[in-house]
């Protein structure tokens, strides 16, 4: 199926040090209990959340659906403050979520799953710490297991691992220097070590201009209502990331 840009629905609805690879394919899709049947009035009571609802295109259906908590204010006893949770949006108003983010008790986001074709499969996977994402995978083949891999480190792209031949494991690392492509080491006799290496251009750019985004913040210009962030302390734990020594070096 071709793969509509997910950038032009954005516009129009409103994450080193160089690193052994890795020899299996790590991470994949957050596992986010979801709603069933888009009987989320149900889910928000089960999970103790409320629910609000904004109809960004005015047809009568709601696009966003935000899910909160309600916690104490430090400021003044016996009030409640409303801390979000969890946003499903429906970029194409279609009736499908196609972007679901996940937030930590200071209001940043900690995950984001998004359907990049609209087919109502989730096909990309992001993860955050502090806001900030650090670790990205992509399900090419529909499979629910990651096949490509792209770590960020200070915002920029570090590395990217591949599974070409989706047999479970790591086959193609790629490094970038200060945004640009600088080395590309492949298992060519499939043991999940990298036997050849690349050595690339410092002049090469990297693909497809890769540079983390940066999540927008909450309370959207047209959505009712912002989001108030209480001040609880949090940030979201690193994701795991296995290391292993390759055969050649550089």
């Amino acid at each position: 199926m071709q793969r509509v840009p997910l950038v032009l629905f954005l516009c129009a609805a409103c994450g080193g040090p160089k690193q052994a690879a890795p020899t299996k394919a790590g991470g994949g899709s957050p596992t986010v209990s979801e709603p069933g049947d888009g009987d989320r009035d149900a889910w928000a009571k089960e999970h103790g959340l409320q629910k609000k609802e904004f109809d960004l295109n005015r047809d009568g259906k709601p696009d966003v659906w935000k899910f909160y908590k309600l916690v104490d204010d430090p400021k003044n006893a016996g009030n409640k403050l409303e801390e979000l949770v969890r946003k499903d949006t429906d970029l194409n108003h279609d009736g499908k979520v196609d972007v679901v983010r996940l937030y930590d008790d200071n209001q940043k986001v900690t995950e984001e799953r998004t359907d990049l074709d609209f087919d109502g499969r989730f096909d990309e996977a992001a993860f955050f710490e502090a806001g900030v994402v650090v670790r990205k995978t992509i399900d090419l083949n529909y499979d629910q297991k990651p096949d490509v891999t792209k770590y960020y480190v200070d915002n920029k792209l570090q590395r990217v691992e591949s599974d070409k031949n989706e047999d479970g494991r790591i086959d193609t690392w790629e490094y970038y220097e200060e945004g640009e492509l600088d080395r590309i080491g492949t298992d060519s006799d499939l043991d999940g070590n990298a036997d050849h290496w690349e050595k690339k251009k410092k002049s090469a750019p990297a693909a497809a201009g890769e540079e983390a985004p940066t999540p927008p913040a909450e309370g959207d210009a047209n959505e009712e209502g912002g989001d108030a962030a209480a001040p609880a302390d949090g940030a979201a734990p690193p994701p795991a990331d296995a290391q292993a020594p390759t055969k050649a070096s550089e």
